[in-house]
């Protein structure tokens, strides 16, 4: 059985030292989005560049808020372009906290899940059922980089991963973009996506849960 090493973790501690530091600049103000649609008026290259560098940092470290870089983006840019650098974003940051964990050696960690089974068959039920357990849990709102790390030392396949995550996350990036682009709450599109956030929030919490319960079960039978 092999020991736990923290060397193994060496993208994880990253991860945490980038949201220290990020952290920090923005608590103290250094970093600050609200200076973005200054910062870029005008200079639409400069302004994707700069928000596409902000899903990087998100990526690495998660101390920016998504919802609020959603809507400083559909602030300085038009609603298609909008749409399209934040779909873009997205996958980007969902990438990168991906790979932390796929690059994250997990030997130990699969040595202290041998040890508590209980455990353990939670971790195997999002291997086992893949782009759905991807899309159910993203629709519950949790942290995309937290689940991105987790989900990639889990080696779960990328493109299945990716896929889940991204259309999970986008019915509320569009709803966020037009609110933010025009604050237009009249907007059927607006409400279409709304209510198809909603509807898919509620059935990701219905999967999940029935998910997990089979997952428990499975392992109980197992255990008798």
């Amino acid at each position: 059985m092999k020991k736990f090493r923290l060397r193994d973790y060496l993208p994880v501690l990253i991860m945490v030292l980038c949201a220290a530091i990020f952290g920090v600049l923005l608590a103290t103000g250094v970093m600050d989005l609200d200076t973005v649609p200054q910062l870029v008026a005008d200079r639409p290259v400069l302004a994707v560049l700069v928000v596409l560098g902000l899903y990087v940092l998100k990526g690495f470290s998660g101390v920016v808020v998504y919802n609020a870089l959603v809507v400083v983006v559909s602030m300085v840019l038009p609603l298609p372009a909008a749409l399209a650098v934040n779909g873009v974003g997205t996958a980007v940051c969902l990438s990168i906290s991906y790979a932390m964990g796929r690059f994250t050696k997990t030997e130990s960690l699969e040595s202290v899940l041998d040890r508590h089974p209980k455990i353990k068959r939670y971790f195997s039920a999002t291997q086992e059922y893949g782009f759905a357990m991807c899309f159910a849990i993203h629709m519950l709102g949790l942290n995309m980089e937290v689940l991105g790390l987790l989900l990639g030392m889990l080696r779960v396949d990328y493109l299945t991963y990716l896929a889940g995550s991204w259309l999970a996350i986008a019915p509320g990036m569009v709803c966020l973009v037009i609110a933010g682009n025009s604050l237009d709450f009249s907007s059927p599109v607006f409400w279409v996506f709304l209510a198809i956030n909603t509807v898919l929030v509620v059935c990701s919490v219905v999967y999940t849960l029935r998910k997990l319960r089979a997952a428990k079960a499975k392992g109980e039978e197992q255990e008798e």
